[in-house]
């Protein structure tokens, strides 16, 4: 079992690099974004799906650190609060993610809670002074596809994930698929958000599958 999560973690640690890299060179060869827009976030998305499943798994598995895991969740809910603050396209997505995780019930430890009341408080001022159809349109795409993927997810078989067809859907194919429809329908304004959106949730499956393996580091 290990090794086979040694091999899983090497495989979305590649993917991870590789969709990041993606992400920056497609938004430059079209010229939609600015070079420092683009960097920003690839790297947030990437960089925020990792900090999240940290936290996650600092709770669900003693592997990481509880006390590491909460202070993060600090940093990483203004970080995020302020993606949705300063970006349209980004808080069309991560105002549906928070949603969903918040309807599914799926907020269940301190980091979790703290980091949701950080970002979903600023993505509720964001949405208050910058609404749009486009955007309220997207939220819900988001909102209905990550349930759906989250209640999939907490079937017993897809959660175990020893078939072709749970580990599929274990990586939330339902929300992925979403979010490239959106971007086919302009409700996202660049692919370079289908891309930084494979890093965040590649970067999520990369550090899950390094806690499987993981020795305890305490709380």
């Amino acid at each position: 079992m290990r090794r086979t999560n040694g091999r899983e973690a090497l495989f979305f640690g590649l993917l991870t690099v590789l969709v990041t890299i993606c992400a920056g060179v497609y938004a430059y060869q079209m010229g939609e974004v600015n070079l420092n827009h683009q960097l920003v976030i690839a790297f947030s998305f990437v960089s925020l799906g990792m900090l999240i499943k940290y936290g996650d798994q600092a709770f669900d598995t003693d592997v990481f650190s509880r006390r590491s895991a909460t202070i993060l969740a600090i940093p990483g809910g203004i970080w995020m609060g302020a993606l949705i603050l300063l970006d349209v396209d980004s808080a069309t997505i991560f105002l549906g993610l928070l949603l969903a995780l918040m309807v599914a019930a799926k907020y269940d430890n301190m980091a979790f809670k703290l980091g949701f009341l950080i970002a979903g408080g600023i993505g509720l001022y964001a949405a208050v002074i910058a609404p749009s159809p486009e955007m309220l349109v997207g939220i819900i795409a988001v909102f209905v596809a990550a349930f759906i993927d989250e209640k999939i997810n907490d079937m017993e078989w897809v959660e175990r994930a020893d078939t072709p067809a749970g580990w599929i859907l274990r990586q939330r194919p339902v929300l992925k698929g979403t979010i490239l429809l959106l971007c086919a329908l302009s409700i996202l304004s660049s692919y370079l958000y289908f891309f930084a959106f494979l890093g965040f949730d590649f970067g999520y499956a990369f550090v899950e599958s390094i806690s499987k393996g993981g020795i305890s580091t305490g709380t």
